[in-house]
């Protein structure tokens, strides 16, 4: 059983209480909130936050939240690479492939493509996830991001950052009021 909030438009909001099935998949399992847009497929989206340890070999589980948006496609693996303010950027491998389709139709005689596709090309390594759900998160890569003994999931829709938790309290230290971001993005 679920309840579906539906304006008839093409997207529809499910609330799932049990599986949902949707053309003979499941969508849904109990409380997550799904999207389901009939032109693209079905996605959640990466949204709140956790703290994981880090253990003496790198590796890190990505919290279950995280796992669930997988899809098929996506192998049970993500990319990452260097990300804003000291932060990694974790994408899983579909929108890894929607964001570098991007980044192609520029011309690459252009110095600024070039300087884009070098910037988050360096470093960026391909993780598979283990059968426990772990990555192992490149040293080079940790070190950018000041990520020692825990790391910092935070979902940000299509994709996850990973900071350190003691970065990322610097940086939303001088944020201001949340309203002031709101009202920035028409909210």
């Amino acid at each position: 059983m679920f309840f579906a909030f539906c304006d008839f438009s093409k997207k529809i909001q499910f609330y799932p209480l049990t599986k949902v099935y949707f053309f003979g998949k499941i969508v849904g399992i109990s409380g997550e909130k799904w999207r389901i847009d009939f032109y693209k497929g079905v996605f959640m989206y990466f949204i709140g936050n956790d703290v994981y340890s880090v253990d003496h070999k790198g590796r890190v589980f990505i919290p279950a939240k995280f796992r669930a948006v997988l899809v098929k496609e996506d192998d049970a693996s993500f990319y990452i690479t260097r990300g804003f303010e000291s932060s990694l950027l974790l994408f899983p491998l579909s929108k890894w492939d929607e964001f570098i389709e991007r980044l192609t139709p520029g011309r690459y005689s252009q110095k600024r493509i070039r300087d884009a596709i070098r910037a988050l090309s360096f470093g960026a390594e391909h993780l598979p996830m283990d059968s426990q759900g772990r990555v192992i998160l490149p040293k080079e890569l940790r070190e950018f991001a000041r990520i020692d003994e825990e790391v910092f999931f935070l979902g940000a829709l299509d994709k996850v950052e990973l900071w350190s938790p003691s970065v990322y309290e610097e940086y939303t230290k001088d944020k201001g009021d949340i309203s002031d971001l709101f009202s920035m993005l028409d909210i």
